[in-house]
């Protein structure tokens, strides 16, 4: 391993922009632009967001889900995601795109260290920014259920004593034209005096609830006229296409 990558390793990707740059608002107006040209995506719950910082822990769906999010939401304070598994983002069009205008912190246990993931994540926090975190790691394929969440979806708020929001994006699992999609917000919990293993893991289990809550109660019916379906998968990986067929 040459210095440079185990630089890169200790201290995180220094490329990454956390605040509401130029080029963060170009990004914001193109994904706006483009999502509610292709979907009716609608918001609520907003008047729920504390002062920044603060963390969003979101369902997941569909690679659409974090420009979904965007769509709806205004362009200040930042969302930076945490956690997309791509070890190379010179490869391929998503990735190019999301190394171009910034907004994620990478995370991959073989190549980055858990320190440098979290000095990233606490230059999101200093910088009045909102960390954003799928916490169930992988794409689901029911609107009414959730995934077990990854260990520690909250560690990161804890650490910083940041609230936790709640987000359900509903409807993202089969997309088309005109989609209507909802991105549901809760109301926030409170981390600032949570200390302790036990604590976090109390944490935890007061936001899977909070999250759940925001579900609809019954699975969709799909109409039998879904102009350019093909969007569904369209951003989805090769793993999660071929677990969507097999019903995983």
């Amino acid at each position: 391993m040459d210095a440079a990558t185990e630089r890169s390793r200790r201290t995180g990707p220094r490329e990454l922009s956390v605040g509401v740059t130029p080029r963060y608002r170009l990004m914001w107006g193109l994904i706006r632009a483009v999502v509610r040209l292709l979907f009716d995506v609608r918001a609520s719950g907003l008047e729920h967001w504390p002062k920044p910082p603060f963390q969003l822990v979101a369902n997941h769906h569909n690679g659409w889900d974090p420009m979904l999010v965007i769509s709806v939401v205004p362009v200040q304070p930042r969302i930076t995601w945490f956690g997309p598994r791509e070890a190379d983002f010179s490869r391929g069009f998503k990735n190019r795109a999301m190394a171009f205008f910034g907004g994620v912190i990478p995370y991959n246990p073989e190549k980055t260290t858990l320190t440098s993931a979290v000095r990233a994540v606490r230059r999101v926090f200093e910088a009045v920014g909102v960390l954003g975190i799928f916490a169930e790691g992988r794409i689901g394929f029911r609107e009414t259920e959730l995934l077990e969440f990854e260990e520690g979806a909250a560690a990161f708020a804890v650490t910083s004593g940041v609230p936790v929001v709640p987000c359900a994006i509903v409807g993202s699992t089969d997309l088309w034209f005109r989609k209507r999609v909802e991105v549901r917000f809760g109301p926030p919990i409170w981390t600032d005096a949570v200390r302790g293993r036990e604590a976090r893991a109390a944490l935890d289990a007061r936001i899977r609830p909070g999250l759940a809550s925001l579900l609809p109660d019954r699975e969709p019916r799909l109409p039998r006229r879904r102009p350019l379906a093909f969007l569904t998968d369209l951003l989805n990986g090769a793993d999660d296409i071929a677990r969507r067929r097999t019903g995983g």
